[in-house]
């Protein structure tokens, strides 16, 4: 058993760019065919996605330098409509200014000395920190099993002994360990020009593994230790910069409010589009349905979904309002709807700030 518990300033931004990545059905048939969409958050510490020219100092404590690679990996890794998204400073001009300061072996440094080191190689920002915690620990236990020893003797029409079925069974253990695999880390990042922390935080993971000597091995140490590493990895990712999280939408097939044959029609054929992954035409439908019974809930609500998944959230919450208006009483998917383009509306232009540090 397994368990494993990363400027010129444009006047406008592209609004698909916030939300629309893709459509993918989740379920259709037996209950309300579900999409799944793709959108674009701001980075949890704004401060720190702002921060586009960063430098990477060695990390202390076990594994530290390794972990220094690693962070570096994530932040040039991270791209958002195709472009970098932070601008690393060479590790080989970082090594040199350190070894000029004779800090290269140091560790963790100072605010004041870190935003002195970053002015020197041309960071707007220096990332640094402490690898607090990385090791593995295994746990011997046992295991119960039963081994058959005596079975029923049984003869076929021709007289032939066979074994029927197992009538003692012998108790045994089998000895099996479980190795747990622990990492954590705290990094932070100083502002250079004022020495100021941007950000700070304690991120861990971990992941186990148990194997027993007569089954499937145990995981080795380091692919563990690897897997609790990008858990913290994973987190600081969302940390610094913008990330898509994919929101699974379930879709309203309702015919209430629909006088007419021929909406209804439109309202099923758009579901049958939606569950092929057939968005495009599945809105169309609904936009047609609209102009045929324009105060049918279902159809509003999935010109709301057609409207948030391209990133126009005015449109999107006032047809959702419209919707539940019409319902006249509470809905779960109106409900989640509301809270969710409530929450977007509200992040749009941190968003919109951090896209626009990034040229995109």
């Amino acid at each position: 058993m397994e368990k494993f518990n990363r400027v010129k300033t444009r006047p406008m931004i592209r609004p698909c760019i916030f939300f629309l990545l893709f459509f993918a059905l989740v379920v259709s048939g037996g209950c309300a065919t579900k999409i799944k969409v793709n959108m674009l958050e701001p980075a949890q510490y704004h401060e720190a996605s702002m921060t586009r020219t960063v430098a990477v100092l060695p990390f202390s404590g076990p594994g530290g330098a390794e972990f220094t690679s690693e962070i570096e990996g994530v932040l040039g890794s991270i791209s958002i409509d195709g472009k970098p998204y932070f601008t690393l400073v060479d590790r080989a001009q970082i090594d040199k200014t350190l070894s000029e300061m004779k800090l290269f072996q140091s560790g963790l440094v100072d605010q004041s000395t870190a935003a002195r080191i970053g002015k020197m190689v041309g960071a707007q920002g220096i990332y640094t920190g402490m690898v607090t915690l990385s090791g593995t620990n295994d746990s011997p236990y046992s295991e119960r099993r039963q081994q058959c020893v005596q079975h029923q003797l049984k003869y076929d029409n021709k007289g032939n002994a066979y074994e029927g079925l197992c009538v003692r069974w012998r108790p045994y253990n089998v000895n099996c360990t479980k190795r747990v695999a622990s990492f954590a880390c705290s990094p932070k990042l100083i502002e250079v020009s004022t020495g100021k922390i941007l950000y700070a935080r304690n991120l861990a993971g971990s992941a186990d593994s148990s194997g027993c000597e007569d089954r499937t091995p145990i995981k080795g140490e380091a692919e563990l230790l690897q897997k609790a590493k990008e858990f913290a990895k994973t987190e600081f990712r969302k940390n610094v910069a913008p990330f898509y999280v994919t929101r699974e939408i379930a879709l309203m097939d309702s015919t209430d409010g629909i006088s007419s044959s021929e909406a209804k029609e439109k309202l099923k054929n758009g579901m049958d589009y939606a569950a092929k992954q057939r968005m495009d035409s599945a809105c169309e439908l609904w936009g047609e349905a609209n102009i045929l019974s324009p105060n049918a809930p279902s159809i509003l609500y999935n010109l709301g979904v057609c409207a948030e998944s391209r990133g126009d959230l005015d449109a999107a919450l006032n047809l959702y309002r419209r919707a539940d208006k019409l319902i006249g009483k509470p809905d779960d998917n109106v409900s989640l709807a509301l809270n969710r383009v409530t929450e977007a509306i509200k992040n749009k232009k941190k968003l919109a700030e951090e896209l626009r540090g990034s040229g995109l």
